[in-house]
């Protein structure tokens, strides 16, 4: 565990399991990023984000951490949890440009409604810390990425769980889940076929899509024709 502090709020970087971390209150900030992440996050600064979208607060930390960093204009949160994080909560009473959501299932149309509403004219940033699962991700992404300004960035975190020790067993959690690691495949190839995409950085921490010009499309998934007749296989 490492504690810093930024624009006068403590954070707590804490990257072990969920069990092991502990929960933010009004003295410090629960952060589970690594130290790549948090670099890579700082590298973003140059591209002065004001409108960002987070998809999983966990104990709302990073919501913080990027108000902070960013001092953005619009911040919206969303998280599956049901209970409101109370240090968040205190927080946001001061900071009114910041709003949160919860109950919310990623891949619903409340997260679509709820970029509508905040984010008319668009998104700089959006970060997906929720699930981890394939199908739900592709959704939002689906959902999302077309409302991110061209310039902006779409931000997957922990796509690489189903290449970890732990996940190889038949008795593992997700053992019957397609991995992250075919979007990453997916969004690369995707790169290579249309403008809309400008790049894919992959770390072993995060995928980052920055978006080029034109519209974004589902459809743009259907990657079968740059295939040579070959399939793409679930991992």
């Amino acid at each position: 565990m490492k504690k810093f502090k930024l624009g006068g709020t403590t954070f707590l970087q804490q990257i072990g399991k969920p069990d092991e971390r502990g929960i933010s209150d009004s003295d410090a900030f629960v952060l589970v990023k690594t130290d790549q992440m948090l670099e890579f996050y700082r590298g973003l600064k140059e591209h002065n984000p004001k409108n960002i979208m987070e998809i999983g607060m966990y104990e709302g930390g990073s919501l913080v951490w990027y108000d902070k960093l960013y001092k953005p204009k619009k911040l919206v949160g969303l998280d599956l949890r049901r209970e409101p994080i109370a240090a968040l909560e205190a927080y946001k009473a001061d900071h009114p440009h910041i709003e949160t959501y919860y109950g919310r299932y990623q891949d619903k149309e409340g997260t679509r409604m709820a970029a509508r509403q905040h984010f008319p004219t668009g998104i700089d940033l959006v970060v997906d810390d929720a699930s981890h699962l394939y199908a739900q991700t592709k959704a939002t992404f689906n959902m999302l990425f077309p409302m991110v300004r061209a310039g902006g960035h779409y931000i997957i975190e922990d796509w690489a769980w189903s290449f970890q020790p732990g996940q190889q067993g038949p008795d593992a959690v997700w053992a019957d889940l397609p991995a992250m690691g075919n979007l990453a495949l997916e969004l690369t190839i995707m790169a290579s076929q249309t403008n809309v995409i400008e790049s894919v950085y992959i770390d072993r921490g995060l995928i980052c899509v920055k978006k080029g010009a034109g519209v974004f499309k589902e459809e743009m998934f259907d990657l079968s024709g740059c295939l040579r007749g070959r399939e793409l296989t679930l991992l």
